[in-house]
């Protein structure tokens, strides 16, 4: 059940849901990365970022952790600057497909435009998901283990965080059913990944935006996941972090931005790989992608790949309980990169106001070659007693 790719009308707004860890990092880095490419072939993909950002927070009410809710009129004129372009117009937000309330997606059909609007989801196939889910939450603070993780996954339900946002981003029946009650069976598509075929979501892009083939291969490396070794040791920062009781605007310029970079970049070859699944859960992994499966045949939409890649093969020979063998090493370069990551974070952090006093302060640059020589002699003493009479005002 594979749909006929042709390209989309030519003022069709393509509205891209992710889900999070289905490639969609370097599909997005992709299309921003060539986005003039883009123009000129009549396809505007928005600018401000590599993904839909402040503009789909606004929408949802909802930001990341450390970071303000921006007003609704940020989702409201964005969309209407969509309304006016003539051209296809490609949109991309892992965060749509987290929505749980269909007035929000009834809202980003009307502004976007009913008779415009194709939505595109992928499915990937839970075994492979499940592992790089997990620490991907770690990146933004999780602190349970990869086995606590799971047992709230699967035998939790939504008071549970681990349980209510792992299946609000994957249960695809759910999220279909939100979606076509607002635009029709043929506006909306699933692409089924293949781990072993990287470059399907990019040829799909590419033949719905009437692209060259080949413009939107991943260059590699975008949001790699970490290792065991490097998950584990942000683990155990993220219970540390939330045992001191510092600030979520603090974990997201220190952590977020600082440690998580330097691991990412600190990669070594005695790194341990995330394992697979742990036994106990693997029949529940497959119960569920029976259902997934089932379901996506019963959407009746456009389906590209073959659904039967997102069944778990029959066993894996690796142990898979991260809970029990949890590395308690990680290389001296994943380290000295963590700690760097969060040097470079803490130096480079300058406070925006003061940032806008300088700004406003800065004077008009005069060459050097054009002031008397009295009057540099005149500065220089100047600030000579400003810097004295600043050190005595700080010593009391």
């Amino acid at each position: 059940m594979t749909a006929d790719l042709r390209p989309l009308p030519p003022a069709a707004v393509l509205l891209h849901l992710g889900p999070y860890k289905t490639g969609s990092t370097a599909i997005q880095q992709a299309l921003f990365d060539h986005r003039d490419v883009l123009a000129e072939r009549g396809v505007h993909y928005p600018e401000s970022w590599r993904r839909l950002h402040r503009e789909g927070h606004a929408l949802m009410r909802w930001a990341p952790r450390g970071l303000a809710v921006p007003p609704v009129s940020v989702w409201d004129d964005f969309a209407a600057g969509v309304r006016a372009r003539p051209e296809r117009v490609c949109l991309s937000t892992e965060d749509f497909g987290r929505l749980r309330n269909p007035a929000r997606v009834q809202k980003i059909v009307r502004d976007l435009g009913p008779e415009r609007l194709h939505v595109l989801v992928v499915a990937r196939a839970f075994h492979r998901l499940l592992p790089s889910h997990w620490q991907e939450r770690v990146k933004s603070g999780e602190q349970l283990t990869y086995d606590a993780w799971l047992h709230q996954v699967f035998e939790g339900d939504d008071s549970q965080r681990a349980h209510r946002s792992f299946w609000t981003s994957h249960d695809i029946e759910r999220t279909a059913g939100m979606w076509l009650e607002e635009l029709p069976a043929d506006r909306f598509t699933v692409v089924v990944t293949d781990d072993s075929d990287r470059l399907l979501l990019s040829r799909v892009f590419e033949q719905l935006l009437d692209l060259p083939a080949g413009l939107l291969a991943p260059a590699g490396g975008a949001n790699a996941s970490l290792s065991a070794n490097a998950a584990e040791l942000l683990r155990r920062v993220n219970t540390a972090f939330a045992e001191q009781g510092w600030s979520d605007r603090d974990y997201r310029r220190l952590v977020r931005g600082g440690v998580v970079r330097g691991l990412a970049r600190g990669r070594s070859p005695v790194d341990v790989p995330l394992p697979p699944l742990p036994a106990w859960v693997r029949p529940l992994v497959g119960e569920r992608s029976r259902a997934r499966v089932e379901a996506i045949g019963r959407l009746g939409v456009n389906v590209v790949g073959d659904p039967a890649v997102l069944l778990p093969p029959d066993g894996d020979a690796r142990p898979g309980d991260l809970s029990e063998t949890a590395p308690e090493t990680v290389s001296a370069q994943a380290a000295a990169a963590a700690i760097v990551g969060i040097l470079d974070a803490a130096l480079r952090r300058t406070p925006a106001r003061r940032r806008g006093r300088t700004a406003a302060a800065a004077p008009v640059v005069t060459p050097v070659s054009a002031v008397p020589g009295r009057a540099i002699a005149r500065e220089l003493a100047r600030r000579a007693r400003h810097r004295v009479r600043s050190r005595v005002r700080r010593s009391g």
